[in-house]
């Protein structure tokens, strides 16, 4: 993510024009940071489902 938000930064300053044509890949960048978000919100709640039902299991079982 580095290395295209880099790319998109140097293409915003380099001119008008170039500014207004990088908006495209700016979005496609805005798109995959979304995705990679509910990646994340999704693992964390399995994460903690998956702990509360081994805990759950841990305590009721024994």
């Amino acid at each position: 993510m580095k290395i295209l938000a880099t790319f998109l930064y140097k293409m915003f300053g380099a001119g008008l024009i170039i500014a207004v044509l990088t908006l495209v890949p700016f979005a496609i960048f805005l798109a995959i940071l979304g995705l990679e978000l509910a990646v994340c919100v999704i693992q964390a709640y399995v994460f903690s489902i998956l702990t509360c039902s081994y805990i759950k299991d841990a305590i009721e079982l024994h």
